[in-house]
C-alpha cells in the first residue's frame, strides 16, 4: 500500500473498528453486572474491566475540561496581546481565505491554529524577525491546510483517545502515524501552493536550529509540534518517498490477545 493517504486511513479505520468492539465489549460487562444477582465467576476479570470502564470516563471527561479550559485561557490571552497593526495587514492580505490571523506580541515561537468550529491562526511577532515575507507565507500556508481540514478536532479526537484508551497497546502507533502525516501533508499543502520547497524547507531548517522551539499551550495544532526528521527528509528529498515506519504487527497481537481474553471472560 504505498499511497500514505489510503494507508492513513486504512488503519484509523482499524483503531475505531477496534474501539468499536472495545466499547460494545465493556456495554456487555456492565449489562452482564447489572443483571447478576451473585457474583459472577470471573470476578477479578469483571473488576478490572469497571476499573478500565471507569478511567476511560473519568479521562475523557478530564481531558474534555481541560480543553475547554485552556482554549478559553489562551484565546483570552492572545486577544489580549494582540498586535493590531501586524494582525490587519496579515488578515488583508490573505482575506479570501476566510480564516482570522491573530498576531500576538511574543518573544517566543508560536505559529499553531487554535479553535474547534472556528479555527485561527495565531502567529507571534517574534516570527516576524525570524523569517522573511515567503518563509512567513508558507508557514501561513502549513496552519491554513490544518483549518481546512479541521485537524483541531481530529487532534482532539486524537488525544481524546489517547486518554481514555491509551493502555491498549494498539492505539499509540496509530496515533503516532496519523500525527505525523498531518504534519507532512499540511507540509505538502504549503510547497504546491508555493511551487517550490525552499522556502518551508529554510523556516524547517532555521526551527531545526533552535532545538525544540517552546511550546507553552496544548490547545492548538503547532507548526512545530512533531515528525520534524520526515519534514526535513520531505523537502530535501521531494522525488523520494517518505516512509514512516509503523510497526504495528506486535501492539495489534497484543491488543487482540487482550481483546479475546475479555470476550471469553464476559462469556463464562
Amino acid at each position: 500500500m504505498s499511497n500514505p493517504a489510503v494507508k492513513l486511513r486504512s488503519m484509523l479505520a482499524l483503531l475505531f473498528a477496534f474501539l468499536i468492539v472495545v466499547v460494545v465489549q465493556m456495554g456487555v460487562f456492565i449489562v452482564e453486572q447489572v443483571g447478576e444477582k451473585s457474583l459472577p465467576d470471573a470476578f477479578l476479570l469483571f473488576a478490572l474491566a469497571d476499573v478500565a470502564i471507569g478511567y476511560a470516563g473519568v479521562r475523557i471527561v478530564w481531558r474534555c475540561l481541560k480543553q475547554a479550559y485552556l482554549s478559553r485561557k489562551w484565546l483570552k490571552h492572545f486577544r489580549a496581546n494582540r498586535h493590531a497593526k501586524l494582525s490587519k495587514r496579515l488578515n488583508a492580505k490573505y482575506r479570501d481565505w476566510g480564516t482570522e490571523i491573530l498576531v500576538v506580541r511574543d518573544d517566543a515561537f508560536i505559529a499553531l491554529t487554535l479553535g474547534m468550529l472556528r479555527p485561527k491562526i495565531v502567529l507571534s511577532t517574534a516570527l516576524f524577525e525570524m523569517f522573511d515575507d515567503k518563509e512567513l507565507e508558507a508557514v501561513l500556508l502549513h496552519e491554513r491546510y490544518h483549518c481546512r481540514n479541521n485537524d483541531g478536532p481530529k487532534m482532539f479526537l486524537s488525544a481524546l483517545l489517547a486518554d481514555a484508551f491509551g493502555y491498549w497497546p494498539l492505539i499509540h502507533p496509530i496515533l503516532r502515524y496519523y500525527r505525523t502525516w498531518k504534519e507532512l501533508f499540511a507540509d505538502r499543502y504549503a510547497i504546491r501552493e508555493m511551487g517550490t520547497e525552499l522556502y518551508l524547507g529554510s523556516v524547517l531548517l532555521k526551527l531545526s536550529k533552535l532545538g525544540h522551539p517552546s511550546r507553552r499551550n496544548e490547545a492548538g495544532v503547532h507548526f512545530a509540534d512533531a515528525a520534524m526528521n520526515y519534514r526535513m527528509m520531505q523537502v530535501l528529498e521531494p522525488d523520494r518517498p517518505v516512509k514512516v515506519p509503523t510497526a504495528l504487527l506486535r501492539p495489534l497481537l497484543a491488543s487482540c490477545s487482550l481483546l479475546l481474553l475479555l470476550m471469553l471472560g464476559g462469556d463464562s
